[in-house]
């Protein structure tokens, strides 16, 4: 799945999560994968952070900000890149605002 650089709140990233698996992802054989091109469908994880007022992430007292959570994503179209070859991003959230 690919990630967007733009602050979304925490229900709308679980939203774009299930969004991706719905619309993007079927069965076949055993597993997942995806339609568009028939990659494998393998999880990774995203760095939640919260997004401060002056744009910047916000790396919480042990500085992993909210932490990680598992995401799809499709090998062939989006092969990770991170440390070990692994797929990670961060994901700037905006804070829930005060009713």
């Amino acid at each position: 799945m690919k990630l967007i650089n733009e602050p979304v709140t925490l229900e709308e990233f679980g939203e774009l999560i299930d969004l991706f698996e719905i619309n993007e992802c079927e069965p076949r054989d055993g597993h997942l994968v995806h339609k568009g091109c028939g990659g494998a469908i393998r999880i990774g994880f995203a760095n939640l952070f919260y997004l401060n007022p002056d744009g910047s992430l916000d790396p919480g007292d042990d500085g992993f900000g909210i932490g990680p959570t598992r995401v799809p994503y499709c090998e062939k179209c989006d092969p990770p890149t991170g440390p070990n070859y692994t797929h990670a991003h961060r994901v700037p959230i905006e804070r829930a605002k005060k009713q």
